[in-house]
C-alpha cells in the first residue's frame, strides 16, 4: 500500500461519514489543490467536501476519483482529483464550478461561524501528470 493510500485510509477511518471514490491510478491528469485547514476547521471542511464537491464531481464526465489529505503539522489540506484527460476537466462549464464553490463556501461560513467570503482560500491550484511505475525490465 502506498503512503498516500495509507494516509487516506487513516483519514477515512477517523471520519467514516465521508465516502468518496478513491483516485483511479489510470487517471490521465490530477488536479492538485492546496488550502489552509486548521484542526478546528477540519470537520467543517470534510463535511462541506462530502456535501458539495463529491456529489458534483460524481456527475462530471471524465472524473476518476479523488483523495483528501491533511497535514496536522502544517495545518494544510491537499485535494487530488483525477480526470481521464485534461480535455474532460477543461470542458466543465465555469458557471457549474462557481455554483458548487459558492454552496461549499456558504456551508463553511455557517459551520465555522465566519463572514469571510472564502473561509479556506486556495493557496495553490494546478495539475500534474501521473507517472507510471517503472518496471524491472526498464
Amino acid at each position: 500500500m502506498s503512503w498516500l493510500a495509507a494516509l487516506l485510509s487513516l483519514l477515512l477511518l477517523a471520519s467514516p461519514v465521508w465516502a468518496m471514490r478513491p483516485l483511479d491510478p489510470a487517471a490521465g491528469v490530477v488536479e492538485v489543490l492546496h488550502m489552509p485547514v486548521s484542526n478546528q476547521q477540519r470537520q467543517c471542511w470534510l463535511q462541506a467536501e462530502a456535501d458539495h464537491w463529491e456529489p458534483w464531481l460524481e456527475q462530471q464526465h471524465g472524473y476518476r476519483g479523488r483523495e483528501l489529505l491533511w497535514d496536522p503539522d502544517r495545518q494544510q489540506a491537499v485535494v487530488l482529483i483525477g480526470w481521464q484527460s485534461q480535455g474532460d476537466w477543461d470542458a466543465i462549464p465555469t458557471a457549474s464550478i462557481s455554483t458548487t464553490e459558492e454552496a461549499f463556501d456558504a456551508q463553511l461560513r455557517q459551520c465555522l461561524g465566519t463572514g469571510n467570503t472564502k473561509p479556506l482560500p486556495l493557496q495553490l491550484a494546478g495539475a500534474m501528470q501521473p507517472l507510471m511505475p517503472i518496471s524491472a525490465d526498464e
